[in-house]
């Protein structure tokens, strides 16, 4: 989209607003590829008193809906009309935090494990 949308005579991507926002979402998405990845080798390890399988959802929520948010930016949602793609991506990161459950509760969870000394 950001390479074929002309705006103000260059092209989106050619705009350092846009270019910041699309790194941003790629940063935020490979910290959450990560995360995954080292979640789930604990797991294939049986870490499982590891906290970091509940903070995953809490994490990944919050990067699904900033991801989100920059992408309305980047499509020019600042006051004009937003693609309707666009939106259902706004509003399936909203649905997806209530899908994966309170946030609130898993942390309330997470106090439950023992603390490990330092």
């Amino acid at each position: 989209y950001a390479r074929t949308t002309v705006r103000h005579g260059r092209a989106l991507v050619e705009q350092q607003n846009v270019q910041l926002a699309i790194n941003r979402m790629h940063m935020e998405t490979e910290a959450l590829r990560t995360y995954c990845l080292r979640a789930a080798w604990e797991m294939d390890n049986l870490l499982h008193e590891s906290p970091n399988i509940i903070l995953l959802m809490n994490y990944s929520s919050d990067v699904i809906q900033r991801v989100t948010n920059l992408n309305l930016d980047v499509h020019g949602a600042h006051g004009g009309a937003v693609p309707a793609y666009a939106d259902k991506l706004v509003r399936d990161g909203i649905i997806w935090t209530h899908l994966a459950g309170d946030n609130t509760q898993r942390l309330k969870v997470m106090k439950r494990f023992p603390q490990k000394a330092a």
